[in-house]
């Protein structure tokens, strides 16, 4: 397997840095692409493992940074949903440059609902693979800060994240974006994953997103999985379902 470097810039101008893993094999059997959560990056230890086990089944797999960490430029406090949003976008006309065949999408957290997002847009994304995605990041504001709170956030143009400064562009996207609309849209296969521990976004999210699916889907309930699956064995069933559903939907 080769892994190689590479940079392209989304629609505002930013520099995206990410990391092509190309098959050993000629025969290219597909590919895929993987987009981390909030608080991580494109070197994420299941990132990391998922675009090598990819890479050993023939697939040409990018991980990325989002462009608000990592080695991207920008700014974590300017992060927005739909912000991301077309950081994948960037990232799937590069990859569409460099396979004409089938891509699949796997996102983790919130990376999981910019990925459900992007497809309700985009017809020809193959498959999708969400891990303890929000299918509400609208109540998020309202989980880490009391009202008063928000209306400090909206007032002064900013608030205080896990010691970061969020900009008000993100409350504001909240407010805009509709997840459970957008999952209605969606055409291709999806499985999702989701821990019944999770104590960041509620297991009840991922049984919403189950109904709100109409296209083929799957939903696999990780017990005792909390939010980053801490429990190795959980993680490694996790990745393995993965691996087999973004497989299977793109050869």
């Amino acid at each position: 397997m080769d892994e190689e470097p590479i940079s392209f810039s989304n629609s505002h101008g930013d520099t995206l840095v990410g990391m092509l893993h190309h098959p050993a094999k000629s025969n290219l059997a597909g590919a895929a692409i993987l987009c981390h959560g909030m608080e991580s990056d494109k070197n994420s230890t299941k990132l990391i493992f998922l675009s090598q086990q990819l890479a050993q089944r023939g697939i040409l797999t990018l991980r990325f940074d989002f462009s608000y960490v990592g080695e991207s430029s920008g700014k974590f406090e300017d992060i927005t949903y739909s912000g991301e949003v077309e950081d994948l976008r960037a990232a799937y006309a590069l990859m569409r440059n460099r396979h004409d065949g089938k891509i699949a999408i796997f996102g983790s957290s919130m990376g999981g609902t910019v990925a459900l997002m992007f497809a309700a847009a985009e017809p020809q994304v193959a498959a999708l693979v969400t891990l303890a995605a929000p299918l509400h990041p609208e109540n998020f504001p309202k989980r880490v800060l009391p009202p008063a709170g928000l209306e400090r956030w909206r007032r002064r143009g900013y608030t205080r994240f896990n010691g970061q400064r969020l900009n008000v562009t993100m409350l504001e996207d909240l407010e805009s974006i509709d997840v459970p609309g957008a999952a209605r849209k969606i055409r291709c296969p999806v499985l999702i994953l989701h821990g019944d521990a999770d104590e960041v976004v509620a297991v009840a999210e991922a049984h919403e997103l189950h109904g709100c699916l109409t296209s083929s889907k799957r939903l696999s309930i990780l017990k005792d999985g909390d939010h980053h699956l801490s429990d190795p064995i959980i993680m490694q069933r996790a990745m393995h379902e993965a691996l087999d559903w973004l497989t299977d939907h793109v050869r």
